[in-house]
């Protein structure tokens, strides 16, 4: 991938008179904090897709040219302002060097500055990158369950290892048809179709009635943490 081919600095993006203040405000605040070593600045997730719950964070993709240590005092300082955001933080080094397939997490992000083009990896990018990450998974989660941790800690877990299910679902599709699925509703819908991996499917229900879930998560997390075990021991390449 060369490096033309995906960043273009901009000094506004294109966000049009209907973007949210408080994505607005997040924006002004990281220009000023990073000035010109910012490059570019995405807002993804599922708030970006409109699958969020009330307390879903507002994920954002920053983009640096450089990191170092005053680099991250910079974003310590603009986090603590903005608790309610989650960030995945790159510099363009980290872009020319990380799993191609990983892009495939940025490709319906929204831009709030600057200009960010994904180059499509292949499908043996991703099933190499599936493979690696399913591995990686399962680890976590039987350390999860062979070990003692405080229930709301592994609840917590929970969570984010639903949201793993949705990427590894989606990322399947793209590797069977070539096209990502934007959304969890399309992704539920492509195997409701095939009629393959039902339990992919309750997981990504479980995730979109998180609000529903989350007591019963919090009561039973062992009961969730099998049933992600299973999904990713049995769903394999």
């Amino acid at each position: 991938m060369q490096k033309a081919a995906y960043l273009t600095r901009a000094p506004f993006c294109n966000c049009g008179t209907n973007l949210d203040l408080i994505l607005r405000k997040f924006k002004n605040r990281a220009i000023a904090a990073l000035g010109e070593n910012l490059v570019c600045l995405l807002h993804h997730g599922s708030r970006a897709k409109g699958e969020a719950h009330p307390e879903s964070d507002y994920d954002v993709i920053v983009i640096v040219k450089e990191i170092d240590e005053s680099v991250l005092k910079a974003m310590q300082k603009l986090f603590e302002r903005n608790p309610h955001f989650s960030s995945y933080v790159l510099s363009v080094r980290d872009l020319e060097t990380m799993p191609k397939a990983h892009l495939l997490e940025f490709v319906y992000a929204k831009p709030l500055y600057g200009k960010f083009k994904v180059e499509p990896p292949t499908s043996e990018d991703v099933r190499q990158y599936l493979s690696f990450s399913r591995r990686e998974e399962l680890s976590m989660i039987r350390h999860f369950l062979l070990h003692p941790h405080p229930p709301e800690r592994k609840a917590k877990y929970i969570y984010y290892g639903l949201k793993f299910v949705y990427v590894y679902l989606s990322f399947l599709v793209f590797i069977e048809s070539a096209k990502l699925p934007p959304t969890r509703k399309e992704t539920k819908a492509y195997f409701k179709q095939k009629r393959s991996s039902p339990l992919g499917v309750r997981l990504l229900q479980i995730l979109d009635n998180w609000k529903v879930h989350r007591d019963k998560v919090a009561k039973d997390p062992d009961r969730y943490l099998f049933m992600l075990e299973c999904f990713f021991r049995e769903t394999y390449l």
